[in-house]
């Protein structure tokens, strides 16, 4: 009995300390949903160059310059024709976004949970959104953004807010089961 109440106690503790303390970070922007990738040849690769540009009122204007490529927002999510397709988005290794054309809006207020070099990358996917890869290896460009201070993604003081809750939650469960095993004997 003890050692059920014990393990009961443990089991709390872990899953509070696992939920209160984890990073609470946005879910990526879109599921890939490919089962496959579209291998190609390096002749037939779409060729991306990245042109970034600082935009005064934050973030950064980008110009993906395509060769080789059809843009189909369109055709998102369905039948895959070779050469056509969008563009799947990487802020520092992670997926942010889709684009369906060769202009976007990098908002790094949005996006940035820390200033500093980012490597921002595109990656081109078929219209069944699985990614055209030669020997591989991703078809798309990439370049690094430096990030200010100033416009990264605050800390939201809900999550202190959720923190404090769980805690005091373990505390009063903490406190209820070791009353009961007090009372038990």
């Amino acid at each position: 009995m003890h050692y059920i109440c014990g393990m009961k106690i443990w089991a709390i503790v872990i899953t509070s300390f696992i939920v209160a303390f984890s990073n609470v970070t946005p879910l990526q922007a879109h599921t890939n949903g490919a089962t496959s990738v579209h291998e190609i040849s390096q002749e037939a690769a779409p060729r991306a160059n990245l042109e970034i540009k600082k935009d005064p009122t934050g973030g950064y204007n980008v110009h993906v310059v395509t060769n080789n490529f059809v843009w189909r927002p369109e055709m998102a999510s369905m039948k895959h024709i070779p050469g056509e397709g969008h563009a799947h988005v990487f802020l520092d290794g992670r997926k942010i976004m889709r684009i369906y054309n060769e202009w976007f809006h990098l908002n790094t207020y949005q996006f940035s949970t820390r200033s500093g070099e980012q490597l921002l990358s595109i990656e081109f996917v078929g219209n069944d959104h699985a990614p055209y890869t030669i020997n591989g290896l991703p078809v798309g460009a990439e370049q690094i953004v430096d990030v200010p201070d100033d416009e990264i993604q605050p800390t939201s003081k809900n999550d202190n807010v959720v923190q404090i809750g769980l805690l005091v939650v373990l505390v009063f469960a903490l406190a209820g089961l070791l009353f009961r095993r007090k009372r038990a004997k």
